[in-house]
């Protein structure tokens, strides 16, 4: 899905290193708040290891019982496998030696090969075991969505570069994108009606989102620009939104807004944020610790929750994918260091709790994550749990004017105890606990 150290990658053939409208945390504030990875919830789940061996296993993308990955032995050849998660058990994609970069759609896979003509994308069908080439020279990096499969194409992995798409169902290509700059890291929504890449001044750099919306008549003519603030990066889409990553003031966030435009959310945490990816109202992204290491975080932009999934102190995971509702379950896929400094790939299989008593417990741990002063942090505290005790007392009136009561407490200090962007987040926790309450 997305060629996050392709330069590297090329010269050295090495793999190394939704429909309803979310509710929104804060614009980011410029002072620094404590990392709140020690009061956010760890989510519930199994976690497991899909390819752990020898060489690199990274680059992971998933799709409901599938989860595609390069394998790099580190002596010249790399091969894209798949796990299958209904029968445990894992294939090698026929290949050359040299191919990687790999998405797959569940059904089918697309991936990078080199060749003496130098890259070019395949597409392999899982049911028939089939392989077809698409394109010509000088594509990679794919993306696969419905009937389209995105990818780049320039003269060389540093050259120029245009996303182009294919669609499988009448053989056509379409470019998206002919400029003087560099275009890079294409994603396709699942349903394949919507298309996501950056478009860069230079190298990587000084990037801005753009997005292609398929029309009525199946022609993907609405490309508007998403984001043109800061320096964006690794853009993705589940069909209604846009997530980014976006770099301003020195510190990269999490960003998103509607495929046709809205207001421009923001997650506020401190510290760099990292590796967004999008299915249903799930965020995947992973996020740098007090440690300096990172780990993988889930928000629900649906509850405006936010999880920890992995808490390994001075190890990194990284290239998340993540994917929601396959029989009941959501998926996470990550690369992790292994033993001798290669990667292995993990999976997390989980389901998401949204009981009204989970939500008001993780908007404690957010409360007591902002380090307030005892008194005023002990008042909302007291009202949250007012509100917990009413709900299992099945007391919804109650509880409603509690959470009205914490609300309008936040509100009351913006400015003062709380900053903006605090009372924001309580806010729209608090409302959401409301709204799921049936409060008036």
């Amino acid at each position: 899905m997305r060629a996050r150290t392709y330069i590297a990658l090329f010269l050295a053939v090495v793999l190394a290193s939704i429909t309803a409208i979310p509710t929104s945390l804060a614009a980011h504030s410029n002072v620094q708040q404590p990392e709140p990875a020690a009061a956010t919830p760890m989510l519930p789940g199994a976690r497991f290891p899909i390819k752990v061996a020898g060489g690199n296993q990274t680059n992971p993308s998933v799709r409901c019982n599938i989860a595609s990955y390069t394998n790099d032995d580190l002596e010249g050849t790399s091969a894209i496998e798949y796990f299958d998660f209904a029968t445990a058990t894992t294939h090698v994609v026929p290949g050359n030696g040299l191919d990687r970069l790999s998405d797959t759609d569940g059904q089918r896979i697309v991936f990078t090969q080199l060749d003496a003509t130098g890259d070019r994308i395949a597409l392999y069908d899982i049911a028939s075991q089939t392989t077809n080439f698409i394109g010509g020279g000088g594509d990679s990096d794919p993306a696969i969505g419905g009937n389209f499969v995105a990818y780049r194409h320039g003269e060389s992995p540093t050259g120029l570069g245009d996303i182009i798409i294919y669609d499988r169902s009448t053989g056509g290509y379409y470019p998206l994108s002919f400029n003087d700059v560099q275009d890079w890291w294409p994603a396709v929504s699942p349903d394949g009606n919507v298309v996501v890449w950056a478009s860069c001044q230079s190298g990587q750099k000084g990037c801005s989102i753009y997005s292609a919306a398929k029309n009525s008549d199946g022609t993907l003519i609405n490309i508007r620009a998403v984001s043109t603030t800061g320096d964006n990066s690794f853009p993705d889409t589940n069909g209604q939104l846009v997530v980014y990553t976006s770099e301003r003031n020195g510190e990269n966030d999490i960003y998103w807004q509607r495929v046709g435009g809205s207001t421009e959310m923001h997650l506020a945490l401190p510290g760099d944020q990292r590796d967004a990816r999008i299915s249903g109202n799930l965020i995947v992204f992973e996020s740098q610790t007090a440690d300096s290491s990172w780990d993988v975080f889930v928000y629900d932009l649906a509850s405006a929750r936010l999880f920890q999934v992995t808490k390994t102190a001075g190890v990194s995971e990284t290239l998340s994918d993540i994917v929601t509702g396959c029989d009941g379950l959501n998926r996470i896929v990550y690369a992790v260091p292994g033993t001798f400094g290669d990667f292995d790939v993990w999976g997390f299989t989980f389901q998401l709790n949204d009981s009204i008593p989970d939500q008001l417990n993780d908007l404690v741990a957010s409360v007591l994550s902002f380090n307030l002063h005892d008194g005023f942090e002990n008042s909302l505290i007291t009202k949250l749990q007012d509100a917990l005790a009413a709900v299992n007392s099945s007391n919804t009136a109650t509880a409603c004017d509690s959470l009205t009561a914490f609300i309008n407490a936040a509100q009351a200090q913006s400015g003062k105890k709380l900053t903006t962007d605090q009372v924001k987040q309580l806010v729209d926790s608090g409302t959401q606990i409301k709204s799921d309450l049936g409060c008036q």
